[in-house]
């Protein structure tokens, strides 16, 4: 199977979307690292064909995109716009018309507030466009890959200095979290944290963007959507135990809530 092919983190159903639209994904520059997780672009053409909708699991992470093409609107914008993606609290859609393209910076979660200042949860479910007040300096692209991606990446970065100390703070915590599997309570991730739990909670609003439970169950269903759609004999019994769910009736509650179909009817859909 093709690396292109093949099920991805928070991508919905992407080995049978691989035909529908090329995905790219390349590292930030040493200067936009410490806020920048990945530059991605994705592109297609469905001139002569039916629209297709794509889906993705998103991240407790804000988006800077760069988007233009054939279709004349897009999340409520006329093209090219340069947006800004607020956290989705759900799944996060959008239907691929005509020919387009898109050049965007997913910041680390908490990355886009480190850098530019701004209170992430005044973002969140909402796509604006990028005004003058962001940076110093306009933000201004060019309606091609290679370029915008070039200057996505200068506009971001910053000059050495000292990087703010919550946000440094924040990000072990969110690794820990990404990264131990044994982590599935709210009070499990609070006697890890640096802060009271209060002062916790306001943190990840103002970075992330949204409240510590729901980070902590957006990465525990995104590897669950991930298992569905690599393992055609998954046990969803299983799966909810070792994801930290009660019992599998609590994570199909879940899951259905989040992506609107239950893991069965997941898994015949991508599976």
């Amino acid at each position: 199977m093709d690396a292109k092919d093949r099920p991805q983190l928070g991508v919905v159903g992407r080995a049978n979307t691989a035909e529908v639209f090329d995905l790219d994904r390349w590292a930030p520059s040493d200067d936009a690292a410490p806020w920048v997780e990945h530059f991605w672009s994705v592109s297609w053409n469905r001139c002569g064909r039916e629209p297709f909708t794509t889906a993705v699991l998103t991240f407790p992470a804000l988006h800077l995109t760069h988007e233009w093409g054939e279709d004349t609107h897009r999340h409520g914008h006329a093209l090219p716009a340069t947006l800004l993606h607020g956290v989705v609290e759900r799944v996060f859609t959008t239907t691929l018309t005509q020919r387009g393209t898109v050049v965007g910076a997913r910041f680390r979660p908490g990355g886009f507030t480190a850098r530019f200042g701004r209170d992430a949860s005044s973002l969140t479910g909402r796509v604006v466009r990028v005004d003058d007040e962001l940076s110093c300096d306009p933000i201004v692209l060019d309606d091609d890959r290679e370029g915008a991606a070039t200057q996505l990446d200068r506009a971001i970065a910053a000059p050495a200095g000292a990087v703010d100390p919550t946000y440094v703070e924040l990000t072990a915590l969110l690794d820990r979290m990404r990264a131990d599997a044994t982590l599935h309570r709210v009070a499990q991730v609070m006697a890890h944290s640096p802060w009271s739990g209060r002062t916790t909670q306001r943190v990840f609003r103002h970075y992330a963007g949204v409240p510590v439970k729901w980070v902590l169950c957006r990465y525990r269903l995104q590897h669950a959507a991930l298992e569905i759609e690599s393992d055609r004999s998954v046990d969803f019994a299983d799966l909810a135990v070792r994801f930290g769910w009660y019992d599998q009736a609590h994570f199909s509650n879940d899951f259905r809530a989040m992506l609107g179909c239950t893991p069965g009817e997941y898994a015949t859909r991508h599976g």
